[in-house]
């Protein structure tokens, strides 16, 4: 009895475990936090923290509408390495040689919903965070935004041309 009941117990932690990976969409080439960190200083690029939870339904909206449009893949690409946080996960990271859980890392983040978008640079500072679902136009925005470096010379609105006039 009890070997069946084990044998139960091994195939749903196993079920469990291949669903939470299949959850991952596969069109960027996620990495762990400390390696996206490390090339990002090695190649000059930034580093996007995708931050979700398995139960997020706009998370999955996000993965469904904007992650699968070539311009936001290629856009990403070109600017930042990815990383796939699970604001829920035990899963080990490494962050400034510190090693916590992703629920930790996200706490001290202060991440409070999901989806979060959070942008580091190449030096591992925080340029940027988001929450929320982004629609794919205002995405690539973000993204350019972001990864071009013009939010160092002017605000979001102004690079948008959405800024009011005073």
């Amino acid at each position: 009895m009890f070997n069946k009941i084990f044998s139960v117990f091994l195939i749903s932690i196993t079920a469990i475990s291949m669903a939470q990976a299949q959850n991952r969409p596969d069109m960027f080439d996620w990495k762990p936090l400390s390696e996206a960190m490390e090339l990002a200083e090695q190649n000059d690029k930034k580093v996007l923290v995708y931050a979700n939870a398995v139960w997020c339904t706009y998370c999955k909206k996000m993965e469904k509408e904007v992650f699968t449009q070539e311009a936001v893949q290629q856009k990403t690409k070109e600017h930042f390495y990815s990383v796939w946080m699970d604001i829920e996960s035990d899963e080990k990271l490494t962050f400034r040689d510190q090693e916590m859980t992703q629920i930790q890392f996200s706490r001290a983040m202060r991440i409070t919903g999901t989806p979060t978008f959070i942008f580091f640079d190449s030096e591992g500072e925080i340029i940027a965070g988001q929450p929320g679902f982004i629609p794919e136009e205002m995405y690539l925005q973000i993204l350019e935004f972001v990864g071009s470096d013009a939010y160092l010379d002017q605000s979001f609105g102004e690079f948008a041309g959405v800024e009011a006039e005073n």
